[in-house]
Parts: structure tokens; C-alpha cells; sequence
């Protein structure tokens, strides 16, 4: 999904980094591991297992191409909720299903992102390939080309509220093991494109339930991304608080160390800069702490079509080898 930008003041300069970090209300005095930490020892024993059992049970209607799809409102912890799409291969094969988790792409990453139709061409072809897919979404709606500076920070207030994301991914996960019988919960595997890859390798990093990563051409180091003039409007427009020690810390460059599992990380040669150069450092550091990584570099087509062909069915294939050697 091509995020679109005009009207509004920040839009302009976000034009050429296209993609935005997330923020963190209170100023950023922890790491994000230690945050992790202490909520993990904070929290009831299977609180979210518990809160997503309440959901009723989803009802499938058939798609073309041998696809059955359902739709499902999952409440979050923060009192929200969201919207969850679950595809599954029809007729369903036996065993249980390795299971696919796309957050939609498009987003700023300092607010999150609803499902729109458009994320399906994203969708179908892992399930066409035998793979469930559960498609969430990212709490802090906001429209960059319309929102004002207040309409934004309030969408960074709740996307910040649901972890940047993590939660959604969580809950997303949760809602796969307790709700959909045909899930392997023991193959849990993200992806996602653009701003949608960064999050697939963050959860990568912060979730170890999740067996494997799936990035197309992500912001691994936002930071960088964003840029000096973006992160000095942010913060002083009081959208973003503590800009820089923030976006460092949900950026996946930061906490490499933490993405013990197998990676899948396709690029294109004529992409951005701010994408191919820390992705470019990025490898080179899985690679030296001998990680588990397979890179592959379309020769053009920019930022999206090269995702779509030959970048999903080549992830399609390394996914495959993947779940076959567990």
C-alpha cells in the first residue's frame, strides 16, 4: 500500500522518507526489553488467551480460488478492539496449518492502520499456498493526508497504548491459538511490506512465539528513515515526545540481537535509500552474528510491484522450507 501525502504540513515533509516512527507518551527511560520484561511479570497468567476466548467463533464464506475467509472483531486489552481477517486454504489439508501474521502497511509508525481491501492481494497468495493467514490490524488509525497535529498525536496516544503494534500482534496470535482449531501454534510466522516489514521482523524480535520473519523492502533503522527535519517537526509539534531515544527503540536495527529465528529479507536495487542502506548494514550484522538470514534483491521496479511478483511467491517457497525442516 502506497501511503498517500498532501495537505497537511508534516505531509510535506515526509515526502521523500515516506515512512514515520512511532512515539511513546511517558519519555523513553527503559529499554524496550525491560518494558517487555516487567509486563510479562506483571501481567495475570493467560490474560490474553482468556480475553480473546470471549470472541465468537468465526464464520467462513468462500472466495474464489479455492479460499474461505472469515472476519472476527477481537477486543483488545486497552478496551478497544480490532479487526481480524483469517483466510484458510478450502478444502482445508490435513494436519494443522502453519500460520502467516500481516499488519497492514502504509502506516507512519507513529499511528496505526485499519485493513482495507487494497492488503488482500497480500493475503490470498499465502493462502493459496496452504498457509492459514490471520491479517490485523494496528490500533491509532489516522489519515496522514487529512489528520491535524491533534488528530495525530491522538492516534500516536493509542497506537502507544497497544505497544506500537506488539499488542495487536499479540492478541492477533492469541486470538490464533485459543479461536482457530486448523492453527499450528507452534508455527507462528510474520510478514509484511514496507512499513508492514518493519513490524514483522520488530515482532520478530519482542514475540518468541513467532518461528520466522518475512520483511519486503522495511525501514530497518526509522531513525534513519525519518530524518532530521521529520523527527524535529514531530517533537516539537509535541506529536512525538522524546523523538530520538523512541524511534531508535522500536527500530529492528536496534534489537538484532534478538532475531534468533530464520529471516527472509527481499529488497529492490532502485528502492529509497533510507531503505536499501540500513537494510544493506542490517544484513551484513545478522550475517556477522551468524544468523539464520536469506536476502534477495529484485533488480527494480521501486518500493511495491517487485513485492507482489516475484518477491511474495520466492518468500512463498523459502516459507515452505522453513515449516518442512521443523
Amino acid at each position: 500500500m502506497l501511503l498517500r501525502l498532501a495537505s497537511h504540513p508534516l505531509c510535506f515533509a515526509l515526502l521523500l522518507v515516506g515512512l514515520v516512527g512511532c512515539s511513546k507518551n511517558p519519555p523513553v527511560n527503559t529499554t524496550m526489553m525491560e518494558t517487555e520484561f516487567a509486563e510479562q511479570l506483571l501481567a495475570p497468567p493467560n490474560y490474553l488467551a482468556g480475553l480473546v476466548k470471549q470472541t465468537p467463533d468465526v464464520k467462513f464464506q468462500p472466495m474464489a480460488g479455492g479460499i474461505r475467509k472469515a472476519s472476527s472483531q477481537v477486543r483488545l486489552p486497552t478496551g478497544e478492539s480490532m479487526t481480524v481477517w483469517v483466510y484458510q486454504p478450502d478444502p482445508l489439508p490435513p494436519g494443522k496449518l502453519p500460520c502467516v501474521f500481516i499488519a497492514p502497511a502504509g502506516t507512519m509508525l507513529i499511528h496505526g492502520m485499519m485493513l482495507s481491501d487494497g492488503d488482500v492481494q497480500e493475503h490470498l497468495p499465502w493462502a493459496k499456498a496452504g498457509f492459514a493467514v490471520v491479517a490485523y490490524e494496528l490500533s491509532g488509525h489516522a489519515d496522514a493526508e487529512k489528520s491535524s497535529d491533534d488528530q495525530l498525536k491522538l492516534a500516536a496516544d493509542n497506537f502507544r497504548d497497544a505497544k506500537s503494534g506488539l499488542l495487536n500482534a499479540q492478541v492477533a496470535m492469541a486470538f490464533a491459538k485459543e479461536k482457530l482449531s486448523f492453527v499450528d501454534p507452534d508455527q507462528f510466522y510474520t510478514a509484511g511490506h514496507s512499513s508492514a516489514g518493519t513490524m514483522a521482523l520488530y515482532v520478530a524480535e519482542m514475540e518468541p512465539r513467532v518461528k520466522g520473519s518475512i520483511a519486503f523492502m522495511p525501514a530497518v533503522d526509522v531513525r534513519a528513515t525519518l530524518g532530521l527535519d521529520v523527527m524535529t517537526y514531530l517533537q516539537t509539534r509535541s506529536i512525538l515526545t522524546e523523538a530520538g531515544p523512541y524511534v531508535s527503540a522500536i527500530s529492528p536495527a536496534t534489537h538484532i540481537e534478538r532475531l534468533s529465528r530464520p529471516t527472509f529479507i527481499f529488497l529492490s536495487a532502485n528502492d529509497r535509500s533510507d531503505i536499501n542502506g540500513p537494510a544493506d548494514t542490517f544484513v551484513a550484522k545478522l550475517r556477522e552474528l551468524g544468523k539464520d538470514v536469506t536476502v534477495v534483491r529484485a533488480p527494480g521496479g521501486g518500493h511495491l510491484e517487485p513485492m507482489l511478483d516475484p518477491g511474495i511467491p520466492m518468500a512463498i517457497e523459502w516459507l515452505k522450507m522453513v515449516t518442512q525442516s521443523r
